[in-house]
């Protein structure tokens, strides 16, 4: 039967024939390929002499069903149905030359692995064992009718059909008996049927595989969303009709699927969000005439996008650069982003653009430069990964040549291992782009920085060529350095440059710390420049400076710009001005600062315009002014350049002064141009009261903490400057003159306060002078005496500056009196009730003080304020609205500055203690309580009237009272 094969050959002569007869192991027949020639069938027998054969091919002869024995494949000339239980065969490969159907049952295939039919063999119903449950195959393959129905074949992980030109589309609905362990599916053949839509059974595969001659158009579009996932999903001819109404046949793909390949095919319609959850698409030869979108529209598991031999239309950009592209033959346009320009000429990457219309395809000079190209290294410290990113990079590992450290791609990443150092070097062999590159272990060093403007060149070393990584900060602000990186100046692993927002305003002493990822430099000090700007007039006309960090003229005080008017248009103000007769009315002076510009210049009082006698001056401007009233106040209003000052003023002058409580009833005479009382023998004190017959108790005065102290038994008097206030012309505060601290000088007969603004800008000196005997004094034009063992003091303000052209300032001063309940004497004989008085110099005035007391205990603080000061060197009159007891009580009581430009100066006021006529010694009574508590004492070192933060309710007294008042 099988006399053609040379079984009969000796042992060893068999065994060196060669594999197209078999092969041996250890001497034995192991595998046996048989020819025959005759008609009879091979049985089991014929090679039940080999007892180690393990593999049997017989080919174009007839066999017995008894043979199905081992592991086979058969083609047999006389074709048999195999419903019966074989032998343990690991790969039945079984066949048929003649054109007869066979079948095979899962009952047949119990003890078979894997099953292959290389003829037409349909799987059936065993007619035995209908119900066999078949848990041993897992490969079922080969030429069939049918679509094999698995149901009772649970085992099986793949299959591979080739359709017949008989095959039974209705078969297709066995797709939906295959469970989730069938993994891959793969339909082959040479015939056009429906796409099985019943694959869609809500079970993921690892494979599906379709290569027919395609498939004919669907009824509607294909929705395979109900497929979880799909690994491969591999259609190798769509056919000429398989679309729906020239769309593409599928409305949803599997819900995620890792490979697409749909090649061959004519549908020119194509929604490309089709394929959001495809990890890599191939739609290749499909016709598709959709315009390709411009901007990546998916995600990013999407890696690579196939749309070659299409007639695409479109251009793409930057966004398209994290998936791998293939547009070969199509109608593409536009430039080539970097990404994939930078490496054309690698044949691969050359190849995936060609046959297109882009504008800068070039595969030899496709030149890219350390600005275009930007690699770093990034260290995970949780996994210890070192990975190459950046911008550029390529797509291949064999692009990459180091020095100390090898790139394995790994995904989309390339990932490096064997590193030695803390830096390496990598070359771009395509481009001969060479690099040093961090590896993320060491904080950026700077060695140098040079500054041009707003840019700065930082030498040193371990930056990085990205500049997204990277962060340069300037001082503690911090101001932020934004890096370059193009042609001119890349940043590299030595070097980087940065710009600050240009014009550069902050200079001086500047820390600059440059940030890689999360590790930093140690500070860097630079003196850093300002952008210089010229201003329009260099000298600003002599009235202002340039400020030539922003090249505009900073006009001094006084000035300002207006249009063209470079710091010429004068801040004008009113700092003065003389009295006329209220009879006859005539000529007032007003003296301030007017500039020489006088456009549309206009002078208002009480609303009443008044013309100027003469063209004004500078610092004069005279009017004419009719009869009036003494003592009442008129508002003035002074307007020229679309400047308004507003003021008030007292016209009038009042050449009778009043004498303090008229020298009590002729006590004394009263001169009334000087408003001074000369005392009859036996009277004494300001206004003349009656000296007592008692002992006098001594009384102590002395300067202390910006202030007059007077000390006499237990009772004390202070008198000290309460604060400078700036009041706008409506009455309210706008400020209050912050002195950052006082400095002491003595002088003659006295001491000096001096302070400054916290701004360095105005200067205040408080004088205050010991009287030892009578003495008098004349300033701005008033003379009066200070009597022995008074105290006078005097205040100056220099270069005060006002928030506005109209804003005045108040010196207020507050004086008490007070107990001490440690002194040695302890007089309780006389009343111990704070009284205070106030008088005016001139009834005519309303609201006007002049001269304040305050009694205690016998005693008498007796304040005189004058009415005349000098202000910018010129003589004025001056009113001292504000005279109020607070609740502790003291007094505070003010005198109102005028618009000072350069300086204002106050000679007064002075303060004496008198024992007044009432008082009695500790020994002429009988101590009886004081009706009214003293407050509590101040020692002389620190008089309660001191410079201290004065409470909340009696600040806002003093705003409103002040609302009142004016110079």
């Amino acid at each position: 039967m099988i006399a053609d094969t040379p079984l009969k050959t000796s042992y060893l002569t068999f065994c060196s024939l060669g594999s197209s007869y078999g092969s041996c192991e250890n001497g034995s027949i192991t595998d046996l390929t048989i020819r025959p020639t005759l008609s009879l069938p091979i049985t089991y027998t014929d090679i039940s002499c080999l007892p180690y054969l393990k593999s049997l091919s017989i080919i174009n002869g007839n066999v017995d069903t008894n043979i199905l024995k081992t592991d086979f494949k058969i083609t047999s000339l006389y074709s048999f149905n195999i419903n019966f239980e074989t032998g343990k065969i690991d790969n039945l490969v079984w066949g048929t030359v003649q054109n007869a159907v066979s079948t095979i049952t899962p009952f047949a295939l119990k003890n078979i692995l894997s099953f292959y039919s290389t003829s037409n063999c349909n799987l059936v119903r065993d007619s035995v064992v209908p119900d066999y449950i078949n848990n041993y195959t897992t490969t079922y393959s080969g030429l069939s009718d049918n679509m094999p129905d698995l149901s009772t074949m649970i085992r099986v992980g793949s299959i591979s059909m080739t359709i017949s030109s008989t095959f039974n589309e209705s078969s297709f609905v066995n797709f939906k008996t295959y469970s989730q362990v069938l993994k891959s599916i793969s339909v082959s053949g040479a015939t056009t049927t429906r796409f099985p839509y019943e694959i869609a059974n809500g079970v993921s595969r690892e494979y599906i595989y379709f290569s027919t001659d395609g498939f004919i158009a669907p009824s509607s579009p294909i929705d395979l969303s109900n497929i979880p996932f799909v690994s491969s999903f591999l259609i190798l001819k769509m056919g000429q009709d398989f679309n729906y109404q020239g769309n593409f046949p599928f409305s949803k793909l599997p819900l995620k699927t890792t490979n697409i390949q749909f090649l061959k095919g004519n549908t020119t319609n194509v929604d490309w969000s089709t394929f959001k959850n495809v990890e890599g698409s191939m739609l290749q030869d499909l016709k598709i005439t959709t315009p390709f979108p411009s901007k990546n529209p998916f995600g990013s598991s999407v890696k690579s996008f196939d749309v070659s031999q299409n007639q695409v239309t479109g251009q793409i950009d930057e966004s398209w650069c994290s998936i791998n592209l293939i547009l070969t033959k199509n109608l593409f346009t536009g430039k080539i982003p970097n990404c994939f320009y930078c490496y054309l000429n690698i044949q691969t990457i050359g190849n995936n653009f060609a046959q297109n219309n882009f504008d800068n395809y070039d595969i030899v000079n496709n030149k890219c430069g350390y600005d275009i190209i930007v690699p770093y290294f990034y260290y995970n410290k949780t996994t210890t990964i070192t990975t190459l990113m950046g911008k550029n990079l390529g797509w291949t590992q064999t692009n990459f040549k180091t020095s100390n450290c090898v790139l394995i791609k790994s995904g989309d990443s390339f990932i490096a291992v064997g590193c030695t150092g803390t830096y390496t070097n990598v070359t771009f062999t395509n481009q001969n782009l060479n690099f040093t590159l961090s590896l993320d272990h060491t904080a950026p060093i700077i060695d140098n920085v040079i500054q041009s403007n707003n840019t700065l060149t930082i030498s040193g070393s371990y930056f990085s060529y990205e500049p997204s990584i990277m962060k340069v900060t300037i001082g503690d602000t911090p101001l932020n350095c934004q890096l370059n990186n193009n042609a001119s100046a890349p940043l590299t692993f030595y070097s980087i440059q940065c710009d600050i927002e240009y014009p550069v305003i902050e200079y001086g002493p500047k820390n600059v710390i440059v940030q890689v990822n999360s590790l930093i430099s140690k500070p860097f000090e630079i003196n850093l420049d300002y952008t210089k700007f010229e201003c329009p007039i260099s000298d600003c006309n002599g009235n202002g400076i340039c400020n030539d960090h922003i090249g505009v003229c900073e006009c001094s005080k006084d000035w300002k710009t207006i249009d063209q008017d470079i710091c010429t248009v004068a801040i004008h103000y009113l700092s003065s001005y003389s009295q006329t007769s209220d009879i006859d009315g005539g000529i007032i002076n007003l003296y301030g600062f007017f500039g020489n510009v006088h456009n549309d210049f206009m002078v208002l009082i009480d609303g009443n315009e008044y013309s100027p006698n003469v063209p004004p001056t500078s610092s004069v401007i005279a009017i004419s002014i009719g009869s009036g009233k003494i003592g009442t106040n008129s508002s003035i209003e002074i307007i020229q350049n679309g400047l308004t000052f507003h003021g008030t003023i007292y016209p009038y002058s009042n050449l009778i002064k009043e004498c303090p409580s008229n020298c009590n009833n002729n006590n004394g005479k009263c001169n009334t141009t000087t408003g001074e009382c000369a005392c009859n023998n036996g009277y004494t004190g300001v206004d003349c009261i009656k000296t007592t017959n008692s002992t006098l108790p001594s009384i102590a005065s002395t300067i202390s903490n910006v202030g007059a102290l007077f000390r006499s038994e237990q009772t004390v008097f202070t008198a000290s400057l309460y604060s400078f206030i700036e009041i706008d012309y409506k009455g309210i505060i706008v400020n209050y003159a912050t002195i950052s601290s006082w400095k002491t000088e003595t002088i003659d007969q006295g001491i000096k306060y001096i302070g400054t603004s916290s701004n360095g800008k105005s200067t205040f000196e408080l004088t205050f002078l010991k009287v030892s005997k009578n003495q008098q004094f004349s300033f701005a034009g008033n003379e009066y005496n200070v009597g022995a063992g008074g105290i006078k003091m005097s205040i100056t303000v220099s270069n005060y500056t006002y928030s506005n052209q109209s804003n005045y300032l108040v010196a207020a001063l507050q004086a008490k009196a007070e107990s001490d309940a440690s002194a040695t004497t302890q007089n309780k004989c006389n009343n111990g009730t704070i009284v205070i008085t106030s008088q005016s110099n001139s009834n005519l005035t309303l609201n006007n003080y002049n001269y304040f007391t305050i009694s205690k205990d016998g005693k008498r603080l007796s304040i005189r304020l004058q009415d005349r000061l000098i202000s910018d060197d010129q003589s004025t009159y001056m009113v001292n609205q504000l005279g109020y007891q607070l609740p502790d009580q003291s007094l505070l009581f003010g005198m109102s500055l005028p618009h000072c430009g350069k300086q204002c100066s106050i000679d007064g006021p002075d303060f004496i203690v008198n024992i007044e006529s009432n008082y009695k010694t500790a020994s002429a009574c009988t101590p009886t309580p004081t009706p009214t508590p003293t407050p509590k004492s101040s020692s002389e070192e620190q008089p309660s009237s001191s410079l201290k933060e004065s409470s909340i309710s009696i600040v806002l007294i003093i705003i409103s009272i002040l609302i009142s008042l004016s110079f």
